[in-house]
């Protein structure tokens, strides 16, 4: 299978170095998995989270809280 390329500013570069250099400007260097979104949701689905009200709850790996 031929690699996927991309071309940019300095020079071309294949989508899985993109997609390096993007997460490694994360607060957490990587992507989230959708399981752990779905751990969330099941968390707010069950009886665990009873004590829980109208909270807005941010599955991002701290992109909103921003870098440090």
């Amino acid at each position: 299978i031929e690699e996927m390329r991309s071309t940019r500013a300095g020079g071309e570069s294949t989508v899985e170095q993109i997609k390096e250099t993007n997460a490694a400007r994360l607060p957490m260097q990587r992507y989230g998995d959708p399981e752990e979104v779905a751990r969330m949701m099941l968390f707010l689905a069950s009886d665990e989270s009873s004590f829980c009200t109208g909270g807005v709850y941010m599955v991002d790996g701290g992109s909103s809280a921003g870098m440090v």
